[in-house]
């Protein structure tokens, strides 16, 4: 799991993005992306929030779907519009390049399903609550928010041995970048706080990796 602090680094060159990074994470990253997306109901109106090169929206076009990604990259962005050439999918993904900020923009209840897979924990705290604000605001009753991202181990054991091994490799990314990421401490409290419902959440890879499902209620019907 410590191979995605290497994220920043291998943006630097996003048209082999995806492939280093399978290598790096010795293949997690596309299980991640398969799981979120095998997740997300067929024929919807689906938003991904931090997008990068595309391949996440490639595969939940897959399954009937349209989709609009953003990411603050424009190297990423370009990579995904490639990609969308590429593949075919102009009429099933749109892309743009844009950070949290500009979720303000999207109407309300618009779609089905919202997802970001490792980018909530390069998002400080004020863009954490505006995005799953906004996230909770443009879901229709019954949408889901699927996030899959580093979180900080439960028990302090784990936390302690996390840390330990994490930082060397946050210390080299942040020299050769100028940025880095950091583990969500609490990210199921953070999505109830923007009142949604969690459906489920499963912890792996030493605790230190969370795949969170949470829905909109329908308060007409609570």
């Amino acid at each position: 799991m410590l191979s995605y602090v290497f994220m920043k680094i291998l943006e630097m060159r996003p048209r082999s993005y995806d492939r280093r990074m399978e290598k790096v994470s010795r293949g997690r990253t596309r299980k991640i992306k398969e799981a979120v997306a095998e997740l997300v109901p067929e024929r919807g109106n689906v938003l991904e929030i931090g997008c990068g090169t595309g391949e996440l929206a490639g595969l939940i076009v897959q399954r009937g779907c349209i989709v609009e990604g953003f990411d603050l990259s424009p190297s990423m962005v370009r990579a995904a519009a490639e990609r969308r050439e590429k593949e075919n999918l102009r009429d099933k993904f749109s892309v743009k390049c844009m950070g949290v900020e500009g979720m303000d923009d999207f109407p309300d209840e618009n779609f089905d399903v919202v997802v970001a897979t490792l980018a909530f924990s390069e998002l400080n705290d004020n863009e954490r609550r505006f995005a799953l604000k906004h996230a909770a605001r443009v879901l229709r009753p019954g949408g889901r928010l699927i996030i899959a991202d580093e979180v900080v181990p439960r028990s302090p054991m784990r936390r302690l041995v996390h840390s330990m091994a994490r930082f060397p490799l946050l210390a080299l990314t942040y020299l050769v970048t100028g940025t880095s990421t950091r583990p969500l401490k609490d990210l199921s409290g953070e999505i109830e706080k923007a009142e949604l419902t969690i459906q489920k959440e499963n912890r792996s890879q030493g605790d230190s990796f969370a795949l969170v499902v949470a829905i909109k209620k329908d308060k007409d019907r609570t």
